[in-house]
């Protein structure tokens, strides 16, 4: 699949799964109820051990798509794209791995927090700008002012994403929501895996919904 199938892909599905456990059993334990809950995009950050040995066991699945997060080197984005990373993210402005992933056919996701950032990342050639840390910037609300002077611009949010704000998102164009590590796992852990894939469930129908209300297209 390349990166502008994959972009449509998400805006269809919205919802990423952020994984960041203490061992690759946990994040391939919990990627797997994030599946069955209805998530079809994982991200697996490198602060996972083993997080390549990760990355290379989910993309062998055909019921979701697994991507590299925390990425800051050149040197770790080669090595997830050469395990089956299909998209890589950052939570800073390393716009030196977009040329490393186009060159490989893949969606780099660089992180911003700016107006400027912003603009660097898209001119970098970014496939999606993730606006990270969401809750602390504003939200909603600064994906919709954002989108005024950057109509073009496609985003990502991560931080503070909750079933209290996911249809705002929805409706204001975003199209990779992303789903906290801290949040996932903590969930995780306290309610085990059948109340974490309810959960999961919850958010993608608030997704279906909130589409349903607000046609728009990548």
């Amino acid at each position: 699949m390349d990166r502008a199938e994959l972009i449509s892909e998400m805006h269809s599905s919205r919802l990423v799964a952020v994984v960041r456990s203490k061992t690759a059993e946990e994040a391939l334990a919990l990627a797997q109820a994030a599946a069955e809950g209805g998530v079809k995009f994982i991200e697996i950050t490198f602060s996972v051990p083993g997080a390549l040995d990760v990355v290379e066991s989910l993309a062998k699945r055909e019921d979701v798509h697994v991507g590299a997060g925390t990425v800051l080197t050149r040197e770790q984005a080669e090595e997830a794209l050469g395990v089956g990373a299909e998209f890589i993210v950052s939570p800073t402005l390393q716009l030196n791995l977009v040329p490393v992933c186009h060159e490989a056919n893949v969606a780099c996701f660089p992180g911003a927090a700016t107006p400027t950032e912003i603009l660097a990342a898209a001119h970098a050639g970014a496939d999606l700008v993730k606006i990270f840390p969401a809750d602390c910037v504003g939200g909603p609300n600064f994906i919709r002012q954002m989108a005024g002077p950057f109509p073009e611009i496609r985003f990502m949010v991560s931080g503070g994403v909750s079933l209290n704000n996911v249809k705002e998102y929805v409706q204001a164009g975003v199209t990779g929501i992303c789903l906290g590590s801290a949040y996932l796992g903590g969930f995780f852990a306290r309610q085990g895996p059948t109340e974490f894939i309810n959960e999961m469930v919850k958010f993608t129908k608030q997704v279906a919904e909130a589409q349903a209300l607000h046609q728009d297209h990548p």
